[in-house]
């Protein structure tokens, strides 16, 4: 057992098993005693550290405990080992990394908008924490019990106003042209590039850049992130738009990327609609949403205040929007104009509201005054409009009664237009069959393959030599006074494809 291996003593921790190692520190699961659970332990490895190494595993530990989000690993404490080692004991989560997962299956297009989804927002709320992650990958990706992932290692999280770029440990295959060869600060969009890259890698189970059965030292991954545009997935089963959009947010330029993570989301978002798939929440603090709709209110729909209204005691009170909770009806600046163009307004008057329509009552008559005694000519003659307009009533309920009931037609029904078809991603180029001809001193090769396009490039070499000699023509002529051989290979102008082997032809 190495040194690394043995667990520390910590004042109410009781050791279980080691669960792994990182740069410059060891993670081991304990036993809390109070309150009960257990938890993983992040503890430094070695004592007489450098001040700044403290610092920047204090600088982890303040950064998590700070960050609260579904998908961000809980810091319950911090604290010193018997031997005086810093440590912080985090949230335990049991099942595999995205790292472990990627290495034995690959995730689903569905899965991988979904996780995209979560991890942004949970980079967004660091983001408008001021922090930035700047180590965003699988391996730091966690799985708790019900399958949710949680972002961790914040161990070289920085400010985003801080502009000291020191010497801070990054993981090359997922990190971005600026932060690898300091040519820029690190931002927002490069944690939106790690992302994004992060994500490829669930759905094809290796970094962007590295090449199965090639050169994949540090070094020749910087060369290519720098140097080669981004690659396609090549799976089939991903839409277009979501290639588009990860090789956007892996642009070399961060001008090009989303310009956070939470456009990065909405833009996974729409892909999750045109795939007709269950639309994953975003889910950042209230607090933001409630700031949001704040400054969303702050325009001209704000509440207004209304002068008291006199109801009268047989008036219903007018209906209300169940939403603001003000009165429908007329406006009442409009009201009031209408009452102020009155060209009578008598004193005793007074407003009654009758369903949003205000009503004009005149002053009540003077009491004294008595009405015209009525006649019997005058009863007869009320009886007997009376009786007519009863009679015309029966007969219109008669005709309609015995009317018969309009013929009703079924409503037409709306077929949804089908969905539209997703853009197939081009099939790889074919094995190039290269032919070879000698005419005097001069040997002219060329070659052909299948899913050729237009754009395609090309690099050859002598056959058993380290050279690679680009060309965007299809044939290549050279002097030789002898019989030669030449090797080559297919590349595509947008880096989708780069042949990992090189094809050989001879002249005679």
């Amino acid at each position: 057992m190495t040194k690394s291996d043995i667990p520390p003593d910590i004042v109410g921790l009781s050791f279980i098993r080691k669960l792994g190692r990182g740069g410059y520190a060891d993670v081991f699961l304990y036993d809390q005693a109070t309150p009960q659970r257990k938890v993983a332990v992040k503890v430094l490895r070695e004592t007489g550290l450098s001040a700044a190494t403290i610092d920047r595993f204090t600088a982890e530990a303040n950064a998590m405990a700070r960050l609260e989000h579904p998908y961000i690993v809980p810091v319950y404490t911090t604290g010193t080992t018997v031997d005086h080692r810093p440590y912080l004991a985090m949230m335990y989560y049991p099942r595999p990394s995205l790292a472990e997962r990627a290495r034995a299956e690959r995730f689903s297009v569905a899965e991988t908008l979904k996780l995209g989804i979560q991890l942004g927002a949970a980079v967004e709320t660091a983001h408008r924490a001021g922090l930035l992650h700047r180590d965003i990958k699988p391996a730091n990706v966690l799985t708790d019990a019900y399958g949710r992932p949680g972002l961790t290692d914040f161990g070289i999280a920085g400010q985003l106003a801080a502009g000291d770029e020191d010497d801070v440990g990054v993981s090359v295959p997922w990190s971005p042209p600026e932060t690898l060869y300091a040519t820029a600060p690190a931002s927002v969009r490069s944690d939106v590039y790690s992302l994004a890259a992060t994500l490829w890698h669930l759905l094809v189970g290796r970094s962007p850049f590295e090449v199965p059965g090639g050169e994949n030292t540090p070094f020749a991954l910087m060369r290519r992130i720098r140097d080669v545009p981004a690659p396609s997935t090549g799976r089939a089963d991903v839409p277009a738009s979501l290639d588009r959009l990860l090789r956007a947010a892996m642009g070399k330029d961060a001008a090009v990327r989303p310009s956070s993570a939470f456009e990065f989301v909405g833009a996974l978002q729409a892909i999750e609609q045109e795939m007709r798939l269950p639309r994953t929440p975003l889910e950042l603090a209230s607090a933001e949403h409630h700031s949001n709709q704040a400054r969303a209110y702050d325009g001209g729909d704000r509440t207004q205040v209304r002068a008291p209204q006199r109801i009268s005691p047989d008036t219903a009170l007018p209906p209300v929007n169940p939403v603001s909770g003000a009165a429908f009806g007329p406006d009442p600046a409009a009201q009031e104009t209408r009452r102020s163009n009155r060209s009578v307004a008598p004193i005793a008057a007074y407003d009654e509201q009758v369903i949003g329509q205000t009503v004009l009552r005149g002053a009540p008559e003077d009491p004294s005054i008595a009405p015209p005694p009525s006649t019997p000519k005058r009863s007869i003659l009320l009886v007997a409009v009376g009786l007519a307009v009863v009679a015309a009533i029966a007969g219109i309920i008669w005709v309609v009664v015995t009317q018969p009931a309009p013929q009703r037609t079924d409503p037409t029904v709306t077929v949804t237009a089908p969905p539209p078809e997703i853009e197939q991603p081009v099939p790889a180029p074919g094995t190039p069959a290269v032919s070879c001809r000698r005419k005097s001193t001069t040997v002219r090769c060329s070659w052909t393959y299948s899913n050729a396009l237009s754009d395609d490039q090309f690099e050859w070499r002598p056959a058993g030599s380290n050279q690679r000699i680009p060309t965007k023509q299809a044939s290549v002529s050279f002097a030789s006074q002898s019989p030669a051989c030449i090797e080559v290979r297919v590349i595509r102008k947008d880096g989708s494809y780069v042949a990992n082997d090189w094809t050989k032809g001879c002249s005679k």
